[in-house]
């Protein structure tokens, strides 16, 4: 997926200076004079890609309400805050509300293309792992109740036999069941069953 850096902050001097910087990196930015007009370009939040660059004093909506607001929906796009007022009591609100950085302005051009490109790297980490458990989950939805079933005996260390006993079943049917489960999920041992089955609980 296309990553882009969007950027809030109300003094437009900044917006251009931090935009060009950004473009000279083959970055696409899109800025914002305030929340409001970003919420108004960019109403869907939770399909952006990319990062966020944010003012965190501002007329209207402040970027700690909108830090604060995403942390509550559990959104998951790196947000880089930047303020020309910092302090601890600022930092550590930033901080516990999910801010990937804090950066006191005049930001240091070095420290800002630094801190852009780690926070695109994360958001790229964090899809692939999200494309990898929707993988997972569709795997999993494939098996049967009883597939299910024998998948949990089985990660709990039960052997063919102690299965086949509590389910009431012939050890060759439980062998059948584990085999196609595992052709299912496109396992070949345990530790990887064990391993689907971690990941989509975590």
């Amino acid at each position: 997926m296309e990553q882009f850096i969007y950027l809030i902050d109300d003094d437009q001097a900044i917006r251009c200076s931090l935009s060009s910087l950004l473009a000279t990196m083959g970055w696409q930015v899109y800025s914002h004079e305030s929340i409001s007009d970003f919420q108004q370009k960019q109403p869907q939040p939770q399909q952006l890609s990319g990062c966020l660059l944010l003012d965190i004093r501002m007329p209207g909506k402040s970027g700690l309400m909108l830090l604060e607001e995403w942390q509550r929906q559990q959104l998951k796009l790196p947000i880089i805050i930047m303020t020309g007022h910092g302090n601890i009591d600022l930092c550590r609100r930033a901080f516990k509300n999910g801010a990937f950085e804090f950066l006191t302005k005049p930001i240091d051009a070095d420290l800002l293309i630094e801190t852009v490109g780690a926070a695109l790297e994360h958001q790229r980490l964090l899809q692939q792992q999200h494309s990898r458990d929707r993988e997972l989950t569709h795997k999993v939805s494939t098996l049967s109740a009883r597939e299910h079933e024998i998948a949990r005996l089985i990660i709990a260390g039960k052997s063919t036999k102690e299965i086949a006993n509590h389910l009431v079943l012939s050890p060759r049917t439980v062998e059948a069941h584990r085999a196609n489960l595992f052709a299912k999920l496109e396992v070949n041992s345990l530790v990887k069953l064990i391993t689907i089955y971690a990941t989509l609980l975590t």
